[in-house]
């Protein structure tokens, strides 16, 4: 009898022969793929690694340089670092730390734990792309496991040079003139990427270093390398590039246009994608693609956001009073000057502060719990200030982006949550990043109920009363077999090919259609075409004359910590991850938004809100019959999701009483 090989185990590290029976059997047989799979499989269109067999036009000719060394002399403001509006900001940000970060460590020791060291190379494109580029993440120069970086490499994550010498593959709006030559010489090479992300890549081979700023056409003084003026910087587009994520060893199983139904196999080994289409592949994660299905993007000019303090103020643009691009957000204007006072560069009222700021709290605390002065130390005193800022900033973001708003229907407290971005709320990584819904009743002594409590201490959520807004990604049964893990949920994030949940948020401008088609839809909930916002009912104890709701923001769950912590071992990383979440509060939740609501009295059974339990109410109930998750105005008397015969039972029970 025949042998194959299959990745076996919880922590896939080992490959073990398995004679052709059950179901590893039906699946040689009928020619499926096995794991593991290969750097080839990994691979992605766009620039080249240097040493790779591609022709040397497909690779970069003049190297990156590092940040430390050619940046920071002009653009640092290190003179005052807590203040300063200069790109050095971007030392603060979770972009100089992508590398660094003691999540993405623990995720990707078991990427290539999971794939024979292999992963690891796609993983590297977008957390160290200079290192990439210039061939060290990458076999026959370089490895996937991170071995033959430089500590540059490790130190300055998503380098300055590699985000200003992006080209854009579209060629319209026309970009610098260099463009389409650089675009020609993948065309020619079959290397041309379809479509935005993954890290594809179309990279300048000299540093000719491009920006949104035009000097000639400005009258200004140009700066002291090469340089071009380029559009593409102004643009979302750009952001795809690391912001779209698919896993490339999957192909879509569907229809012509991709659906929540569709399926996703295995390629053949050893092979790269057959069409390089994102929409062909494993969706992990789709931020640029949800904003770019969104309000934000197809408005023209963009949209005003008020700010809830100041409502002649945008909440995110900076000095922009509208915002489309993902830049408006996360690079708001500010008026400074980019470069060092000594050049005397012009006073800018639309300068892009590099702060990238987003919502990982909690990475932020590890890094420098980990490699600041309680660590390894390497982290310097302007960094950690950078990172202190980008803390506050962070959470004011987190605040930002979500209005609550609380109202009273009888015996229901209903709570709203309105999306204020982009994007789906939340976006990027789905794996162990949560929101949920924190409800407590008082009465007039102290507190008598709690929904959605979560135990600082033992960092444990009780989900099961309230809304916990989140994406869930698992293996099918297809896979689940030819890796030798169970079916459903899951955190190997390599192996994962299917949606199980999906019930965040929207932003404004969703459809279904479109989110469908864009591989972003729901699965396990939905939402109305043009609805960016999500109700959540609760039954309000009696005698509770206040409520107070907490819409709470995790970076990382307790569940998924102690996975990278056991799946990876022995490897220390996932050991240090787990040490320093204990030690930095356990990714301690984050208060997005807080509201008190002062309670009335109210008859129970009182669907229809009228003061009074009535043959009114049961018309109600039955008007509803069956209905889920409406809420008391629909019938559900007794709050336990569903219109039914109990509803009615409590109704007759509190027959006649009045608010």
């Amino acid at each position: 009898m025949g042998i194959v090989w299959i990745v076996v185990g919880l922590r896939a590290r080992a490959l073990w022969p398995v004679s052709l029976v059950g179901v590893a059997a039906g699946l040689a047989m009928a020619g499926a793929p096995l794991l593991p799979p290969t750097v080839n499989d990994f691979k992605q269109q766009g620039t080249q690694p240097v040493g790779s067999p591609f022709p040397p036009e497909t690779q970069i000719s003049d190297p990156i340089p590092s940040a430390q060394d050619n940046c920071f002399l002009c653009h640092a403001g290190i003179d005052d670092p807590a203040e300063t509006v200069k790109p050095f900001q971007w030392r603060g940000s979770m972009h100089a730390h992508a590398y660094r970060d003691p999540i993405f460590q623990a995720a990707f020791a078991l990427a290539n734990l999971d794939t024979n060291n292999t992963a690891g190379a796609l993983c590297l494109r977008c957390h160290t792309p200079r290192a990439w580029l210039e061939g060290r993440a990458t076999p026959p120069s370089g490895n996937p496991d991170g071995s033959m970086l430089f500590a540059s490499d490790r130190n300055e994550g998503v380098n300055c040079n590699v985000c200003h010498r992006l080209v854009d593959l579209d060629a319209a709006p026309p970009g610098p003139s260099d463009d389409m030559l650089i675009r020609d010489a993948l065309a020619v090479n079959s290397l041309m990427p379809v479509d935005y992300g993954n890290a594809q890549m179309i990279v300048d081979p000299m540093d000719v270093r491009r920006g949104p700023l035009d000097f000639v056409a400005n009258m200004e003084p140009e700066p002291p390398h090469l340089w071009a003026h380029s559009p593409h910087h102004r643009t979302s587009d750009i952001c795809a590039t690391c912001h779209d994520v698919s896993n490339p060893i999957f192909t879509r199983a569907g229809g012509t246009l991709p659906d929540p139904g569709d399926s996703y196999g295995l390629n053949a080994r050893d092979a790269e994608h057959p069409t390089h289409s994102k929409f062909d592949q494993f969706p992990e994660q789709r931020t640029y693609t949800e904003w770019l299905n969104s309000s934000f993007a197809t408005t023209p000019g963009g949209l005003f956001i008020p700010d809830a303090d100041n409502p002649l103020t945008n909440r995110f643009g900076g000095n922009r009073f509208m915002v489309s691009q993902c830049q408006d957000c996360h690079m708001p204007t500010t008026t400074g000057q980019a470069c060092w006072e000594i050049f005397e560069p012009p006073v800018r009222p639309d300068l892009p502060m590099h702060t990238f700021v987003g919502a990982n709290v909690f990475a932020l605390d590890a890094i420098m719990h980990l490699h600041g002065p309680t660590g390894t130390d390497e982290l310097d005193a302007d960094t950690i200030t950078l990172m202190q800022r980008q803390r506050v900033l962070t959470i004011e973001m987190l605040q930002k982006a979500t209005d609550a708003i609380l109202a009273q229907n009888a015996g229901e407290l209903s709570v709203r949550i309105t999306n204020q971005t982009g994007h789906k709320l939340l976006t990027g990584m789905p794996e162990g990043r949560r929101i949920w819904i924190n409800v407590k009743f008082f009465n007039t002594t102290g507190l008598i109920a709690e929904r959605g409590a979560y135990d600082a201490m033992a960092a444990d959520l009780t989900t099961s009363d309230t809304k916990v807004y989140e994406q869930t990604l698992g293996l099918d049964a297809a896979m689940a077999a030819q890796v030798g893990l169970p079916e459903y949920e899951s955190f190997h994030l390599a192996f994962v090919n299917k949606v199980y949940k999906d019930n965040r948020i929207p932003p404004r401008g969703f459809t279904n259609a479109a989110y469908n088609a864009a591989q972003a839809g729901h699965v396990g909930y939905s939402y109305a075409d043009g609805q960016f916002w999500d109700n959540t009912f609760y039954c309000i104890p009696a005698g509770a004359t206040r409520a107070e709701v907490t819409l709470n923001y995790q970076t990382s769950s307790k569940e998924y910590i102690e996975f990278l912590r056991d799946a990876t071992a022995p490897d220390q990383r996932g050991i240090d991850l787990y040490s320093a979440w204990a030690a930095v509060g356990k990714s301690a939740p984050v208060a997005m938004d807080y509201q008190i609501i002062e309670l009335a009295s109210y008859a129970a059974g009182d669907v229809n809100s009228d003061g009074q339990t009535t043959f009114a109410d049961i018309t109600t109930v039955l008007a509803n019959w069956g209905q889920e998750n409406g809420g008391m105005l629909s019938g559900d008397a007794n709050c336990d999701g569903v219109v039914s015969f109990a509803d009615i039972t409590l109704i007759l029970a509190n027959w006649g009483d009045s608010a």
